[in-house]
């Protein structure tokens, strides 16, 4: 078992979720829009887990439209707000990923708040060993983080420690709500889902 299955078998675990693997998601698409492969850990994250959210919080970007953000149409929206000046500003000190420059962000995850994941995709880099960018908001420095996705997103939701990122609360315990599921509207229903005894 290699560190990502270890960081998404972590994810699995801590946050109940038993439900079969999804099929083939259809990357080569994006991967040949991009002209560039994304991480391993990423894309198998999104085959274990449907669309949905991380602790009802941090989800993941999809290929299609289908219950998701579209990665492929968020990177092009970027670029749109890039191509003015004062726009591009926005990512500074980084660029976004262009197929034919050097390093730059590709968006992968979003959150209920404000907060924005990137990595910093670079051709001449291995895509499992892209850095995570990150910023809890627009207006605060970013954080570059040598990390693997699935590592990022682990701690998001299960460790304290990990600021300003972390949504973990012990003992309340992480959980996935999926498309399908209602959001916690109330304490009851906060409560129940993140009840550290829910499942055993």
């Amino acid at each position: 078992m290699n560190d990502q299955q270890t960081w998404i078998d972590r994810i699995i675990e801590v946050t109940g979720w038993c439900h079969d693997p999804e099929g083939d998601a259809g990357w080569e698409q994006v991967e040949g829009e991009l002209g560039v492969v994304l991480p391993s850990d990423f894309k198998e994250l999104c085959r274990r887990f449907v669309p949905g959210a991380f602790y009802a919080y941090l989800d993941l970007l999809r290929p299609t439209d289908d219950h998701a953000q579209p990665l492929l149409q968020t990177w092009a929206s970027c670029r749109q707000w890039a191509a003015g000046q004062e726009s591009a500003q926005l990512w500074a000190p980084y660029d976004l990923y262009e197929p034919d420059r050097g390093p730059g962000l590709i968006q992968w995850g979003s959150d209920q708040t404000e907060g924005e994941y990137y990595w910093l995709a670079d051709r001449a880099v291995e895509p499992d060993r892209w850095p995570v960018v990150a910023r809890w908001d627009g207006i605060e420095p970013w954080h570059q983080l040598d990390m693997s996705t699935a590592e990022f997103v682990y701690r998001v939701i299960a460790d304290p420690a990990f600021k300003p990122f972390t949504v973990a609360d012990p003992p309340r315990r992480p959980f996935y709500l999926p498309h399908w599921g209602p959001f916690p509207t109330s304490a009851e229903d906060w409560n129940a889902l993140t009840d550290p005894n829910r499942g055993s």
